[in-house]
């Protein structure tokens, strides 16, 4: 393979911070042995930011799966993003989670732990963005009388699809990223997609629909006409992207139950 020196900085591969070695050894192929030489930097490489709307995901395919423990990084950078691809940082949207809202008590503590999993073994490339869950009680018209009126308890995550569009935005009109990828189905994010797509025609623009490949479940037409390229996450990709069962250097482990 030709490399144009210019455009390239190298560093003994042992030596390489192991924020970069991730994506450069996936995008130019198998890890170098001890010793071997590490390219850092090539100009043809896309710059990525992902924005991963994380209840989405949840919901989509991490409910009923044992694939909880997942390493969000190497789920792009190994099963979703093509190899002309620089992924600089995953952008993950959630709330925490509200014990009356749990079927399991334990809920919002294995949830915390997982966050701080994510934060120990990704600081430079995985920031979580925090919203809020909102409880209240809703009262509407019973499909089958009596009574006319049922009351129930209603659990609503706030300001994530709000962040999740802000700083698409943000950083497509910035500059800095040359490609955004949007992972949810919700199609509220319409709007921002399709702005993304009026005000800066050189930023791709993709699509990753939550939704585990072959149940039946479709993503969101109105999301998929405004990308220039759209994918399905397979139960294989949550498989080979689990966290380490202890994060280096701390005491955190996956929990017992996931």
């Amino acid at each position: 393979m030709h490399v144009d020196q210019r455009s390239v900085v190298g560093y003994p591969f042992d030596n390489c911070p192991s924020d970069r070695r991730d994506v450069r050894v996936r995008s130019l192929g198998d890890k170098p042995p001890s010793g071997g030489f590490f390219i850092s930097e090539i100009s043809n490489l896309m710059k990525t930011i992902v924005y991963i709307d994380g209840y989405n995901l949840y919901y989509g395919c991490l409910r009923k799966s044992e694939y909880k423990w997942l390493d969000l990084f190497q789920l792009f950078v190994d099963n979703v993003l093509s190899e002309d691809s620089e992924l600089l940082q995953v952008k993950y949207y959630t709330a925490p989670v509200l014990g009356r809202m749990s079927d399991d008590p334990k809920s919002p503590q294995r949830q915390r732990t997982y966050l701080q999993a994510l934060r120990k073994y990704r600081p430079k490339l995985v920031s979580i963005i925090e919203g809020k869950i909102i409880a209240s009680i809703s009262i509407q018209r019973n499909l089958n009388p009596p009574p006319d009126y049922v009351k129930f308890r209603r659990f609503e995550e706030k300001q994530s699809d709000v962040s999740i569009a802000v700083d698409m935005a943000c950083d497509a009109l910035t500059g800095v990223c040359e490609q955004v990828v949007l992972c949810s189905n919700d199609s509220d994010l319409v709007p921002v997609v399709r702005k993304i797509r009026h005000l800066t025609p050189n930023i791709r623009v993709g699509l990753v629909s939550p939704i585990l490949k072959g149940t039946g479940r479709h993503a969101s037409s109105e999301l998929r006409r405004h990308t220039h390229w759209h994918k399905l996450i397979k139960a294989e990709y949550l498989k080979s992207s689990q966290l380490p069962y202890r994060i280096p250097n701390t005491s955190i482990t996956k929990p017992a139950a996931w």
